[in-house]
């Protein structure tokens, strides 16, 4: 009985494993095409198919192969004000780091670099584009990163803050990879310590009240602060 009961939870550790190996790939394919290749239109073509990814493979997972039952994920333990207040936190510190060291991490001409083979650099599209990662890439790498990532780690490791940590840094990684081509060496490490601090707090959000909708609202707030300091620097107003 104890071997059938120890045999069931290797099969079921080694399927969130190739869950979370296969959901975790996606982000980091579409900044090496994006950013590293910066093959233009193609970068869009793999930008769209990752995100489609990204969404459509938690869910095919999740309903079809795990044969769970579809979830809104519901706030139903509270949760908003230290997500709010902890977000406010967030970008308070993004907005420090970037008026005392900005000059020393990025700048404006090598971002309008990295931007305009996308369409970025005109305020019409970028203001679309922050409108576009604010309120549904966030949600989007919520869904992905808290939901369906950390939830396969605590399967796998069991407790709250080895699954925490881990989400953190695979949240890190795409990001980094991204910042590397267009931020300075000291820049992609704050930059970085940064994502990888924040990835704790939304990990932890949801681990704490299981909603993707909390942490989301903090992470909304930190991306707020991250793209108006982009308007500033591209748009210059």
């Amino acid at each position: 009985m104890v071997s059938e009961e120890n045999s069931s939870a290797d099969i079921s550790q080694k399927m969130a494993l190739t869950g979370l190996i296969l959901a975790s790939i996606a982000p980091t394919i579409s900044v090496v095409t994006g950013f590293v290749f910066q093959v233009g239109i193609i970068a869009i073509f793999v930008f769209i198919l990752t995100k489609i990814w990204m969404f459509g493979f938690p869910a095919f997972w999740h309903l079809k192969i795990e044969k769970r039952e579809i979830s809104s994920s519901k706030p139903m333990q509270g949760g908003w004000k230290i997500s709010l207040l902890l977000g406010i936190l967030m970008a308070l510190c993004i907005y420090g780091a970037y008026f005392l060291l900005g000059k020393f991490m990025l700048k404006p001409d090598d971002l309008k670099s990295i931007l305009e083979p996308v369409g970025l650099t005109k305020a019409s599209t970028l203001m679309i584009g922050i409108l576009f990662w604010v309120f549904i890439n966030s949600v989007l790498e919520e869904y992905l990163f808290r939901w369906f990532i950390t939830s396969k780690l605590e399967e796998i490791f069991g407790g709250v803050w080895v699954p925490v940590i881990i989400s953190a840094l695979i949240f890190t990684i795409h990001h980094t990879i991204a910042l590397a081509n267009f931020i300075s060496p000291l820049g992609n490490f704050l930059c970085s310590l940064g994502l990888f601090i924040g990835g704790i707090v939304f990990s932890w959000l949801y681990m704490k009240y299981r909603s993707i909708w909390v942490p989301w609202l903090a992470h909304a707030i930190c991306d707020i602060a991250v793209f108006s300091i982009a308007w500033h620097m591209i748009i210059g107003y």
